[in-house]
């Protein structure tokens, strides 16, 4: 009981948190989020060195995750099959940061396999089948019944259900060598995708956000009595809210910096969308921000060369590639001293932010007269 309600407590904290942000602090979480959540997909599907090479192989500089024995599809099959379920999801600062990431994202694949994507899809359909049962049972003003249910029924499916270790041969010579070798990791990222829904269901959650890192395999491990069950659930549960809590708290502190920086332009203004990419989820190269954000080659070094002059980005050549990498001002040099501690604004992204108005004003205008 005091591990259910300590990861209540965290939930409902976490929902408390999210209702109160505002529409940049809400654009920032949600590029953290977004990063979190693929980060946790990959590591689960049993790619180890995803920490590292997550930047490169999405700016396109670096090779993917390297799959290996315990993999079950490619990285980028569990990317692009993410994405794609979150850019139509409800919330739509989320389904906005999914559509830009798909957009932007090079994600080049050492091979492309069709079942990769097949099985990838698939289990997100599963996992919204289980989901869904396990939150239509009988109505409870917690969570942890329809948790239960979940667990016993992914325990069950067979694309859920932790593999056993198996028994390989290989032979040396003229000797026969048995090795025990653990079985290929089940797609419980599918299920951490849906579990919002659930939480979203049963009154926990006003949005259903995907949960990255809250169902494992040792949630599921045959070992468990129920009473462990539930203790371990709880804890993974109540840590994924801790780290989303963070996500959040994170995005308040980086919106108090944006603001002070471009609270004079514009809110759909190019330069602070791309520093809350850039420091939410990832480098970005030129032509990502291309892509990704509609701003000419021209007016790319524009932005770029305010965003440096603001301390907010670095920018440096890797492999003959232009990155942008977002930072706090206070990572490379001090605030600039002014009253109240402001950013001074930068005349050169005021003025390309005015030309881009005027470009947005031509083409609503040019638009209108099809109407």
């Amino acid at each position: 009981m005091t591990a259910q309600a300590e990861c209540a407590f965290a939930l409902g904290r976490l929902d408390g948190l999210l209702a109160g942000l505002g529409d940049s602090e809400k654009r920032l979480f949600c590029w953290a989020l977004l990063r979190e959540t693929l980060l946790s997909a990959l590591r689960q599907a049993g790619f180890a060195d995803t920490e590292l090479q997550f930047n490169g192989w999405f700016v396109g500089t670096s090779r993917a995750p390297q799959e290996g024995a315990l993999t079950s599809c490619s990285p980028r099959a569990i990317v692009q099959a993410i994405l794609a379920e979150l850019a139509h999801h409800t919330w739509e600062p989320l389904a906005e940061a999914a559509r830009r990431v798909q957009a932007m994202g090079r994600f080049v694949a050492e091979r492309e396999d069709s079942q990769d994507d097949e099985f990838a899809h698939h289990a997100l359909q599963r996992a919204s089948v289980l989901v869904g049962q396990a939150a239509g049972g009988k109505g409870s003003p917690l969570p942890f019944p329809a948790l239960v249910r979940l667990t016993a029924m992914a325990r069950q499916d067979p694309h859920f259900a932790p593999l056993e270790r198996a028994t390989r041969m290989f032979s040396i010579g003229d000797r026969d060598i048995a090795y025990e070798q653990a079985g290929p990791r089940t797609p419980l990222w599918a299920i951490d995708i849906k579990l919002g829904s659930l939480f979203a269901t049963c009154g926990t959650w006003r949005i259903p956000l995907p949960c990255p890192g809250a169902m494992t395999a040792q949630v599921l491990a045959a070992q468990l009595l129920d009473g462990e069950r539930r203790l371990v659930l709880s804890g993974s549960n109540a840590a994924m809210a801790h780290r989303l809590t963070h996500c959040a708290e994170t995005a308040r502190q980086r919106a108090v910096t944006m603001n002070a920086a471009f609270g004079h332009l514009r809110s759909n203004a190019r330069a602070p969308l791309v520093w809350m990419a850039a420091i939410g989820f990832a480098p970005l190269g030129l032509d990502q921000v291309t892509s990704g954000f509609g701003v000419s080659r021209r007016g790319t070094y524009t932005v770029s060369d305010a965003l440096i002059a603001a301390g907010l980005v670095t920018r440096n050549s890797i492999k003959g590639m232009v990155v942008l990498t977002g930072q706090e001002p206070g990572m490379a040099k001090p605030f600039p001293s002014a009253p109240q501690s402001a950013l001074a604004p930068s005349p050169a992204i005021a003025e390309f932010d005015a030309a881009m108005a005027d470009i947005d004003r031509l083409l609503a205008r040019s638009s209108s007269n099809y109407v």
